[in-house]
């Protein structure tokens, strides 16, 4: 199971990890983090010797050129990476918990921040280390950094993503795509009956029909809301269908078991690698079109990279995150994973110019699943939902019926 297929399955913020870290979690405008040390990580990479970078990542998150491309740059000093997978967070931090521990790089997520800098499993990053912060959006180095961790003191973004609505041009009519008066609409349209999906995620299928009644603060949905939202829901199950899947957007799109379906913009652009073995759903991908909504309406995700306390190559990681954000790099793993890296020069621009080196990487049809930074900036992020809120999401989403 992919990154992206478990947190379909997953409630953000999974429960077991409060039984894991003892500590409270913060809101989304007011973290609550330690203050990070000004000590940078100690040199233990002496020239000439030999070293084992630990990567811990979601499972199928990184491209191997990519690492391949970093112990090449190293390669007088005989760098290896070694990565290992996870498939759940709650696993993955109790395992950064275990005194034994010595990854050094982890994924993590927003959620998860504040547990893990308060159980003191991330290293405090070294910016003097870090020279290719000036390729990220200014979003996340200027004006105090990002609400989640201000001024990156413990991570860095790796990848950003938004959520809308993907669907075959030569199945849905014309008429019927998304636009701006009820761009939800075709997800309870009685015409594609059996063949729509929605995530099967609480936060992201409730969020989508908070958002077609109107409701754009998804953080201050009301429980008359949110009652709403799933009565919605069970609505176009009952009446159309509506399928509730983990990889609906970037296999059931192309195979054309689905003719529309939510999707996150990073799973429309890595749904040809899915269909590469597959002639049927490689000859469906010119079809393939995204949709996602503009400004607070926009719901936009951020995938972070950090280091271990744990690690035994701080100055290594250092390297490897450094590497991540080379702009070539970054590219390259784009062009394998679809999920987009928050890089100056990524934008629909460079890949309308045959030129470009990764011009294929986004057809023309597909231009809309690039997220500028203006658009992350003004959208908003399904995280800082506290036990209580929670709580009441699950509730209405444990009465929507199973398609």
């Amino acid at each position: 199971m992919s990154r992206r297929a478990f947190l379909r399955r997953a409630a953000l913020g999974v429960p077991a990890i409060g039984a894991v870290l003892a500590a409270c979690r913060a809101s989304p405008s007011k973290p609550s983090l330690p203050v990070a040390s000004q000590q940078g990580p100690t040199s233990i990479f002496p020239n000439g010797s030999e070293a084992t970078l630990r990567v811990y990542e979601w499972k199928d998150y990184l491209a191997r050129d990519v690492l391949d491309s970093f112990e090449r740059s190293f390669a007088d000093r005989k760098v290896r990476v070694e990565v290992e997978s996870f498939l759940h967070i709650d696993e993955a931090v109790a395992r950064l918990q275990d005194p034994a521990s010595d990854f050094d790089v982890f994924f993590p997520t927003i959620d998860v921040l504040p547990e893990l800098i308060a159980a003191g499993l991330l290293l405090p990053l070294d910016h003097d280390r870090l020279a290719n912060l000036e390729n990220l959006w200014s979003w996340f180095t200027t004006e105090g950094g990002p609400f989640y961790d201000p001024g990156q003191r413990f991570t860095i973004p790796y990848t950003v993503y938004s959520s809308g609505v993907g669907w075959r041009a030569d199945l849905v009519d014309p008429s019927d795509v998304p636009g701006d008066a009820d761009p939800y609409a075709i997800l309870w349209n009685g015409a594609y009956r059996n063949k729509l999906g929605i995530y099967d995620n609480y936060l992201e299928a409730l969020s989508l029909a908070l958002l077609r009644s109107g409701v754009q603060d998804l953080h201050a949905a009301s429980d008359a809301q949110l009652a709403a939202a799933a009565d919605s829901l069970a609505e176009a199950v009952r009446r159309v269908g509506l399928r509730f899947t983990d990889d609906g957007a970037e296999e059931g799109l192309p195979e054309g078991i689905f003719a529309a379906h939510q999707a996150w913009s990073g799973d429309i652009l890595t749904a040809p690698r899915y269909a590469s073995s597959d002639p049927e759903a490689a000859a469906g991908l010119e079809h393939l079109r995204y949709w996602s909504p503009a400004g607070r309406a926009k719901v936009v995700g951020c995938d972070l990279t950090a280091i271990c306390t744990r690690g035994s190559q701080p100055e290594l990681a250092h390297a490897f995150l450094n590497h991540l954000m080379d702009f070539p790099v970054a590219m390259d793993n784009f062009a394998w994973n679809g999920y987009q890296p928050p890089v100056t020069g990524l934008n629909a621009d460079a890949f309308a110019d045959p030129s470009f080196v990764w011009y294929e990487a986004v057809p023309a049809y597909l231009l809309d699943t690039l997220l500028t930074q203006e658009a992350f900036a003004e959208g908003q992020i399904l995280v800082g939902f506290g036990p209580a809120e929670r709580a009441r999401w699950l509730a209405q989403w444990n009465l929507v019926p199973v398609s």
